[in-house]
């Protein structure tokens, strides 16, 4: 079905139309108004023709820019609120509290000047304060909510406080699908907001929504996760409709916002780490975090240890790994001084620390020269 292509006359009435109309009447008379004030009394002939041009000039100027001046500011605000944040919000309602309330103080001297000082430069300087204020507010409003946070003592928030704005990740869609992000913020270890931008909720949903099976489970998955950490008061969880225009795809999304937002990434993805990494960007891997707290051998593993010394019981060898972690390897006891490869049975833990306790299964030196034969 072919579409309807606009008429001129369908935009006639319209209020960008308007806008322009009264923006021509409104800098016409003004320009009439300001050679009538420079003229003298009566006119000559020449100062009526300039007046007559200041009109002419203003209305045409109006008529042609007007809109410019008016509606694309208020479009650009109308943006910028759909995607601001809480902190946003706040910085430009408390700006325009207080730029309202200095402006009101000056305009008071100002006021008794003469002329037209006196009649517009109030309201002129009103208006600067204002923005000033706002401008000043919204650059500085997370710091602003941290000195907040410090100076009330708080580390956490409760349910109905505000949030802790001092040290906020973005999350990325592979650390939600993930699931140990629950886990490992419940455990104290990452103290933080997390921040879910909608177009990490949208690419969840367009999971959930896909007809593979594997994809739909995934983004289920992630949105169940969503939901019951939302619920959990342990968990300070924002959703943010914060985007980055021109740019497209998730990732790139997410390292742009980051970079704007001076924020750390948490996330899975391999890629989308050392990319971040490169833009001097702090990323949270919990893939890492898991590699860091993984026990140094598991049932089964194969290492190679010196032993140094007799151990308690018959036959046992003691050696140890890099890190400290104490190995008792059985059957060791007449390799003191080697190297030899040893089988895990068990690692046993409590709170002094961590044993593992391995079999023998011969010297290093003999597995080399076996390896060759």
């Amino acid at each position: 079905m072919l579409e309807r292509r606009p008429k001129k006359g369908d935009r006639l009435f319209s209020f960008d139309f308007w806008v322009r109309m009264l923006g021509m009447l409104g800098l016409g008379y003004f320009g009439w108004w300001f050679g009538s004030l420079v003229s003298s009394n009566p006119p000559t002939t020449d100062e009526v023709t300039a007046t007559q041009l200041l009109a002419l000039s203003g209305a045409g100027i109006g008529l042609l820019m007007t809109h410019r001046f008016v509606l694309d500011p208020i479009r650009d605000i109308n943006r910028r609120l759909r995607g601001a944040s809480l902190t946003d919000i706040a910085g430009l309602t408390i700006g325009i509290l207080i730029g309202a309330i200095f402006g009101a103080l000056l305009t008071i001297p100002l006021s008794h000047l003469p002329g037209v000082f006196g009649s517009y430069l109030p309201l002129i300087v009103a208006t600067l304060t204002v923005y000033f204020a706002v401008v000043a507010l919204i650059s500085h409003s997370e710091q602003l909510w941290q000195i907040g946070q410090q100076l009330r003592g708080g580390k956490r928030r409760a349910r109905n406080e505000m949030p802790n704005f001092g040290r906020a990740c973005l999350v990325d869609t592979s650390a939600i699908i993930d699931g140990r992000i629950m886990s490992v913020v419940r455990s104290g270890f990452l103290d933080s907001v997390l921040i879910v931008p909608r177009f990490v909720l949208n690419e969840l949903q367009m999971l959930a929504d896909s007809g593979d099976d594997q994809k739909r489970m995934r983004g289920r998955r992630g949105l169940d996760l969503l939901n019951e950490m939302q619920k959990d008061e342990a968990i300070t969880i924002e959703f943010t409709n914060d985007d980055v225009s021109g740019v497209r795809g998730v990732d790139q999304k997410l390292i742009a916002l980051a970079m704007q937002q001076e924020r750390a990434i948490i996330t899975n993805d391999k890629n989308l780490s050392q990319i971040a990494e490169l833009q001097e960007i702090q990323v949270l891997n919990l893939n890492v975090l898991a590699d860091a707290v993984r026990p140094p051998a598991v049932a089964g593993d194969m290492l190679i240890i010196n032993i140094r010394e007799e151990g308690r019981e018959r036959e046992q060898g003691i050696g140890y790994l890099e890190d400290g972690t104490m190995v008792v390897v059985e059957d060791a006891r007449e390799h003191i001084g080697e190297d030899v490869r040893v089988v895990v049975n068990r690692v046993w833990a409590n709170e002094r620390g961590r044993m593992i306790f391995g079999r023998l299964m011969g010297s290093a030196g003999a597995y080399r020269d076996g390896g060759r034969s």
